[in-house]
């Protein structure tokens, strides 16, 4: 039996992630099982694969200290990976101080390995890769996602590049204290030109579908705010605020209007996309696109912006 007592550099992370990267000698298959058996508990409470993690909670895993055995650190075979066009085509850095780095993801790409994504394909190990070349992998400094991006959302992802630097990050983002904006482009019209959403949302795990969030009056408390930049007879270019960051948000709340996002294969209307021109790039139509908060360490506030992809406004005059 091994315990994990759990500081603030892995608060918010999903329990299965946290053990990934913790029992490195273990197939993410043998650590589902694990989690389904009651092998791993939280609290000393048998505890879900997608239970986020809070600070303070004691994982209590049954198992053998040497299952934790593997190497740490950074993996050095990813230092080659800057010289790769897969590297050149998604890699694209926006800030970048001696504690944080941000980048503008692009739609497609996965922010952190999970089931079913080849390894050395994520922004993560791109992150990984650039940081080695540059030689600021040092002294066993963990980098880290300060918040993470659906695969098909695209913009500003945050990277903390030390744990010190990501505690307080994730004590900005708990308090609220930040602001993230993102552009969407939807089919029809929401009901007024601002308006705020507040709804439940659950989370629905099914074989078939894959993980889902669903609109319950019980449901976890979202809030999201819009604002209607342009229309015409069909599409809404929006600008959505987060006031929550529940997973899927901005996707369901949307949909749950009446104005569900363009390209949205899992909230949206495909027979609304089949309208579209034959020409416009499919991809989900959602993108964030500015990022405000206080830097933690030099005291004064920073906005982060990353460019909205040319295929937003191709789409929308199309």
């Amino acid at each position: 039996m091994i315990h994990i007592q759990c500081g603030s550099e892995e608060a918010t992370c999903r329990l299965d992630r946290l053990l990934r990267k913790r029992l490195a000698l273990m197939s993410l298959s043998e650590i589902y099982s694990l989690i389904r058996k009651g092998g791993v508990k939280i609290n000393g409470k048998k505890a879900k694969q997608d239970y986020r993690i809070c600070e303070g909670d004691l994982i209590s895993v049954d198992v053998d200290e040497s299952e934790m055995s593997a190497k740490q650190g950074p993996d050095e075979s990813l230092k080659s990976i800057v010289k790769t066009s897969h590297f050149k085509r998604n890699f694209n850095i926006i800030y970048e101080d001696k504690d944080l780095l941000a980048c503008n993801k692009p739609s497609g790409l996965v922010v952190h390995p999970g089931t079913g994504h080849l390894k050395h394909d994520t922004l993560i190990d791109l992150v990984t890769g650039y940081l080695i070349d540059q030689g600021q992998l040092k002294n066993g400094e963990e980098h880290a996602l300060v918040h993470r991006l659906d695969r098909d959302t695209s913009g500003i992802i945050l990277i903390a590049k030390n744990k010190n630097i990501l505690r307080k990050i994730h004590d900005i983002f708990r308090s609220r204290d930040l602001v993230k904006h993102y552009v969407a482009i939807s089919h029809n019209r929401p009901p007024e030109y601002e308006g705020e959403i507040v709804l439940g949302l659950s989370r629905s795990d099914e074989k078939k579908s894959g993980m889902k969030m669903l609109v319950e009056d019980d449901g976890e408390y979202s809030k999201s705010t819009y604002r209607i930049v342009e229309y015409n007879n069909k599409l809404s270019k929006l600008d959505v605020f987060l006031e929550t960051g529940k997973t899927h948000q901005i996707r369901v709340h949307l949909a749950h209007v009446g104005a569900p996002i363009v390209g949205d294969e899992r909230y949206g209307n495909p027979e609304l996309d089949k309208l579209l021109p034959d020409t416009f790039k499919k991809r989900l139509y959602l993108h964030a696109y500015r990022l405000s908060f206080v830097h933690p360490v030099k005291g004064k506030k920073i906005t982060l912006e990353a460019p909205v992809p040319a295929e937003f406004k191709t789409l929308f005059n199309s």
